[in-house]
């Protein structure tokens, strides 16, 4: 008997210790996902369309490059009546540029992107590694399920739920919560594709959980990765031109 409960204990360690010796922490995967997800120096071509509850449907072209993790600059291409409206992030500040009475106005990060269900920094920029603590809530044989904290409350999101595939660290499904765990909104990432050498999800479904029927969806056309951008096109001067 005790030979036997010896045995079992040297087995059960073994095992922990191998899980832990393979396995990733929550800050590893978090690392992985913000590669894909987060790209630096690109220039690239978007599509949007946005469904509203009043059976609307308004799509949209634009161009998104940046340079580095704090700039980013998107500009409507179509359709012709929002053609040359402008979006500027520099760090945590967004400016926007409205065509109609060539002004820059500073606005929110969290403010709607265009009307849809994107916010300006979930276009622009969403940091999960630094704006957020993380945890692994469950762990199945292909996938993780983490959760994270926001670090403070001016975050768009108080708190993200993330699946992600394991091997490849593909983001398959994120949830958006309120302080009271109230769900706001999902996003559903769908056909990868390579660009430039990096594999990640082209289609990007961004869900209302208030209103049921509206959602965004938001689609790479074309994309440039390791694109040297000049630093004179993230400057507010440079809006409307």
């Amino acid at each position: 008997m005790l030979k036997k409960a010896f045995l079992f204990g040297l087995m059960f360690i073994l095992f922990q210790s191998f899980g832990t010796a393979s396995g990733k922490d929550a800050r590893t995967i978090i690392t992985e996902v913000e590669k894909i997800l987060t790209l630096e120096n690109i220039d690239s071509i978007q599509k949007m369309i946005v469904y509203r509850k009043d059976d609307s449907v308004r799509p949209y072209e634009m161009r998104v490059i940046t340079s580095g993790k704090e700039k980013a600059f998107a500009e409507i291409l179509e359709p012709p009546r929002e053609k040359g409206r402008q979006m500027l992030k520099l760090g945590d500040v967004v400016w926007s540029y409205l065509p109609s009475v060539k002004k820059s106005i500073r606005v929110s990060g969290r403010g709607s992107f265009m009307g849809g269900d994107f916010e300006n920094n979930d276009v622009l920029r969403l940091d999960l590694i630094n704006d957020y603590q993380s945890k692994i809530l469950e762990e199945s044989s292909n996938y993780y399920i983490l959760g994270l904290q926001g670090k403070d409350l001016s975050l768009s999101y108080a708190k993200i739920r993330l699946w992600v595939t394991k091997g490849d660290s593909q983001p398959t499904k994120q949830e958006y919560f309120t302080i009271n765990d109230q769900l706001i909104k999902s996003t559903v990432y769908e056909n990868i594709r390579n660009f430039s050498g990096l594999k990640r999800p082209s289609t990007l479904v961004m869900q209302s959980a208030l209103s049921p029927k509206e959602k965004t969806i938001l689609e790479i056309i074309k994309l440039e990765h390791g694109v040297k951008n000049p630093d004179s096109r993230f400057t507010r001067n440079e809006l409307g031109k």
